[in-house]
This record gives structure tokens, sequence and C-alpha cells, in this order.
């Protein structure tokens, strides 16, 4: 049967790939944008930058943006030596769509059964090598894990070929991953992933995300339709996301962070779904990792914790580096 070892929650964030010296030019997108989502409603930059009392100010020097640029590569670098260590052969990866590929239609979970993805140019260098290449999917066992989730009450969507991926200027002829994927085949799989099963959940747009609870029962029926999977392989569960973002919120991250390693779904799931909202929905991607491994008694290795910020109202993300491996012991 097939064996969950690993699991893995991991920014994607553009800021990852950028010099220090560029993160501010970010903040001109922050200042211009009249929705900034901070804890259950929306803000206009004027109005966050008062009620946070500039206090981000002194982070923006470039002494701070350059250490902290150093902190998150040094942490990719640990996420990759992990995701190398364990040794998987399938790969689960739950990530979203961004308006890359979904314009007209917008579906709460789909699953991705064809044979192949792409990535490469002009897909940005932080996600992407300077070519095309062509990677393994699994089509067996997304086809199987479709199954299993319409058995288990999920009315699933069928991905079977990909949408052209219109964040691409020029459009190449081939479709680029959306970047949530792109992220973890460059940056965590060194361009050489197994064959994997793309996950799409739509947390970012309403009306049709699904609420923590429903991310959690999803990290329970993959679980089990994996461990019942008549194949004797090891199997990785990927999630492509951040923290808090795109107003960084230091103090929810560390909350969050302490529920994902005690396994707190109860905690979780309390928290008003209004704070799941803007990027910081990817949250609920992670969620369904830790379920998903929380039968391997693994515990969650936290590598680091890195607040990134681009203007003096704290917009920026809160990137969150952590996995799970159950062929290491638990201290417990």
């Amino acid at each position: 049967m097939a064996k969950i070892v690993f699991g893995m929650a991991v920014p994607h964030s553009g800021m990852l790939g950028q010099a220090p010296e560029d993160w501010l030019n970010n903040g001109e997108r922050d200042r211009n944008n009249p929705e900034l989502w901070f804890r259950n409603r929306t803000w206009t930059y004027p109005e966050l930058e008062a009620h946070r009392e500039a206090a981000f100010e002194p982070f923006l020097t470039i002494e701070e943006r350059t250490a902290r640029a150093a902190r998150c590569r040094a942490a990719l670098d640990k996420m990759a030596e992990a995701y190398r260590e364990a040794k998987i052969d399938v790969a689960i990866i739950l990530g979203k769509d961004q308006k890359e590929i979904f314009l007209d239609f917008s579906p709460s979970i789909a699953i991705y059964t064809g044979k192949d993805v792409h990535n490469g140019p002009p897909q940005r260098s932080v996600y992407a090598p300077d070519h095309h290449v062509t990677h393994a999917c699994h089509p067996e066992l997304a086809n199987y894990l479709i199954d299993a989730f319409q058995k288990e009450g999920f009315d699933l969507t069928d991905l079977f070929k990909w949408p052209d991926n219109v964040w691409m200027k020029p459009l190449p002829e081939y479709p680029v991953a959306p970047h949530a994927y792109s992220f973890v085949y460059h940056q965590i799989m060194d361009d050489n992933p197994p064959p994997h099963v793309p996950v799409i959940m739509n947390c970012f747009y309403p009306p049709t995300q699904p609420s923590m609870a429903r991310c959690i029962e999803f990290g329970r029926v993959l679980r089990d339709a994996i461990k019942a999977w008549p194949a004797d392989v090891r199997v990785g569960i990927f999630a492509s996301g951040g923290l808090s973002h795109f107003v960084n919120d230091e103090e929810f991250d560390h909350k969050v962070m302490k529920m994902l390693s005690e396994y707190d779904y109860d905690g979780l799931a309390a928290i008003p779904d209004g704070y799941y909202q803007s990027g910081t929905s990817e949250i609920k991607l992670y969620v369904s990792v830790m379920k998903a491994v929380e039968e391997t008694g693994a515990e969650m290795t936290l590598v680091d914790y890195v607040p990134c910020w681009r203007t003096a109202a704290g917009t920026g993300e809160g990137m969150g580096f952590m996995y799970w491996n159950a062929d290491k012991p638990t201290t417990k």
C-alpha cells in the first residue's frame, strides 16, 4: 500500500526572487490597492497605515531587507534538502489559481488528470528555469483520487487539459503551470519533480472558496485514499502558498503556526473565515497537508518564519517554511 512519508508547506512569493533592493517597488502596488485585506475587513492604504501607526518603517532599510532575504534563501535551501532526504516516489501538490488559467469560471476544487505539465519562459526566473521543461504527472493516481473524493461527498472538477496561463506575456506555445506549482518544481524539486498530481483549490476568490472545515476534511479524505491506494510508493504532499499577505500579520502567523504544530484543527476552524482571505487564504492548503500527515506522528519542523515588509503600513508577506518528515522520530 502507498505510504505518506512527507509533508511540506512553503511560500511562493515573487519577493523570494527579487533582490532586496527591489522589494519596496511592490509597495507602490499596495499603496494603490483600495482593498487591502487585514483582520476580517478591507482597508485603503492610508487607513491601514494610520491604523498600524506606520510601525514598520524601521524594517524597510536596505540592511533589514538584505538580512531577511538571506534568511529566506537559506530556508528555501533547507526545505529543498529536506525534500531530497525524504526520497518520495509520488507527490501531491496543493495550490491555487490566481486568475492565471481560470478566467471565466471558478471551480472550488479541481484535480488535474492529464499526463504532463509545462514550465519555463516567459515565467519569471524565481518560478522556472531559462528553458522549456515538461514534467510527468500521474493520471492514474489523479483519477483514483477523484473517484475516492466523489465517494466521500466531494464534487470535484476534472481538469484534463491545462488552459493557457494568461500571466505569460507573450503567450508561449505551451501552457505554463500557475506560479503556485512552478515555484515548487523549480525551487524545491530542482526542476525534476516525481510523477505527481496537481490539486487546484480556490481558496482565493469568493464565493466558491472551500471553508477551513472543508479543507480539513479534504486532508482526511486525501490521507485515507492514499493509504488505500494499492501501490508500494512513498508519497509526499506539498502546500504552495503563504502565511499572511498581502498585509503581513506577524501575531496572526505565530498563532496559526502554533496550531499547525499542535494539529489543532478546532482552533484553526474557529478563526472567522474572514481572516482567511486574499493571500492569507492559502493557509487552508497548509491545513490539508497537516491533516493528511497527522497519522504518521510526524512533528512539524519550522525551518524559519521571516516577515518581509515593503511599506510602513506593514504590507508584505509572512514567509513560513515548514515540513513534516515521518521518517524522523518524534520527541513526544
